[in-house]
């Protein structure tokens, strides 16, 4: 994974209801414009190092990525009490929650490369929930990816719900109870939308990011990086986008 010096993007300022938040923007190197946008949501630690190589590597495929600053000031959190408790008080207050993406949503779309018909989302641990619940809100994405997330939301799926989605967890995710992912796909079920729900046998949460071990070892969490899982899952979600954006270059 790249360290800091070595990204390649810069902060990004926006303000919802008189407070600063910080997100993280990164683009292409083929400035030619428009590009389809990709909004990340972090893991409940913040806008780390982690998210924001993510988004480089969103940056990398050709689209416009950000990052959303959900907690302020680009805030991050140091204990995972401290991560618990700013994505706590996130996730139950849904409608602030969908202020915020919306200003960061706005600040992106003003960057003259991105093309604002084209937006995507995705979203790692609390920011999947954070993004299936922005696409639940009705806000207008093409599609949402979310990883290692759990699916008992703030915002559960309804009829505003016109994204494709893709949900890609551990089988062995202690977050994630076999009855909240039942309840989740009985909600999908009775909507007309484009779902899927892929399980990774024997993975745990955190798959995708290779400082889990470290964190799980740091903060006694059950948290493990799966390589094959971190692959086949970013395959997948480039296949998403390629499949959402080129449909709509068709139409």
């Amino acid at each position: 994974m790249k360290n800091k010096t070595q990204l390649q993007g810069l902060d990004i300022s926006y303000e919802y209801q008189d407070k600063e938040y910080v997100g993280y923007l990164s683009l292409p190197n083929d400035k030619v414009a428009p590009k389809p946008g990709v909004m990340l949501c972090p893991e409940f630690w913040g806008i780390t190092g982690y998210i924001k190589w993510r988004a480089d590597e969103y940056a990398a495929l050709g689209y416009a990525a950000m990052v959303v600053d959900f907690y302020g000031a680009g805030e991050v959190a140091t204990t995972a009490e401290h991560a618990t408790e700013l994505s706590t008080a996130v996730k139950n207050d849904p409608e602030t929650a969908k202020g915020i993406f919306l200003a960061a949503l706005d600040a992106f779309h003003r960057e003259s490369i991105v093309d604002a018909s084209r937006t995507a989302a995705v979203g790692y641990c609390f920011g999947g929930a954070m993004t299936l619940s922005m696409a639940n809100a009705g806000i207008p994405l093409k599609a949402v990816m979310a990883f290692h997330s759990q699916v008992a939301l703030p915002i559960m799926p309804n009829d505003k719900l016109t994204a494709r989605v893709v949900v890609a967890n551990g089988a062995d995710d202690p977050f994630v109870s076999d009855e909240s992912v039942e309840t989740w796909t009985n909600a999908m079920d009775e909507l007309d939308v484009y779902y899927e729900y892929i399980t990774y046998p024997g993975v745990t949460h955190a798959y995708t990011n290779k400082n889990a071990d470290a964190k799980a070892k740091e903060f006694d969490l059950p948290l493990d990086y799966n390589e094959e899982a971190d692959k086949d899952s970013w395959n997948r979600v480039q296949d998403l986008l390629a499949e959402v954006f080129s449909a709509d270059e068709e139409e």
